[in-house]
């Protein structure tokens, strides 16, 4: 398995059918939200230098899951450096026994360090719980998110 940061605009193509995947897998309220990249704006957090994608591929060169973070300065924090928020991550569930996830997330963070990144916030979904890995990993829980339809 390769891991390797690699720019939006050209690993779209092959990520676009992960998305569905990701929707299916985690997605809460289906039946009233359906799930449709907006491929134009990430595409221009990209040339603003805000997105930073690691791709995980097989030896082949196929797309086994990926992770996608905006890195910025927090407005709470400011003159702290830069802080990565992880908006999306997948990893094929072919490729999750071999703790391809784990593995992408410790690249993960060593490109983001590579790149001057001081803090990075993530989260999953609490029905599908990535506690166990994430605490691998050193990170600790720090919030709490809820969510509400209200139209």
């Amino acid at each position: 398995m390769r891991f390797q940061r690699e720019e939006w605009s050209k690993a779209l193509p092959e990520l676009r059918p992960l998305f569905a995947h990701l929707w299916d897998d985690v997605a809460l309220d289906k039946d009233r939200f359906v799930a449709e990249c907006a491929e134009d704006k990430y595409g221009q957090l990209e040339t603003n230098g805000v997105l930073h994608l690691v791709v995980a591929r097989t030896e082949e060169g196929k797309v086994a899951g990926y992770h996608l973070s905006f890195v910025n300065e927090n407005g709470h924090y400011q003159g702290a450096g830069l802080m990565a928020f992880t908006d999306m991550y997948f990893v094929k569930p072919e490729f999750r026994k071999a703790n391809v996830g784990l593995r992408l997330f410790a690249f993960v963070e060593e490109s983001l360090r590579a790149a001057g990144v001081v803090k990075i916030y993530s989260s999953h979904k609490l029905h599908k719980d990535r506690s166990a890995m994430m605490a691998i990993l050193g990170y600790k829980p720090t919030d709490l998110i809820y969510t509400k339809v209200i139209a």
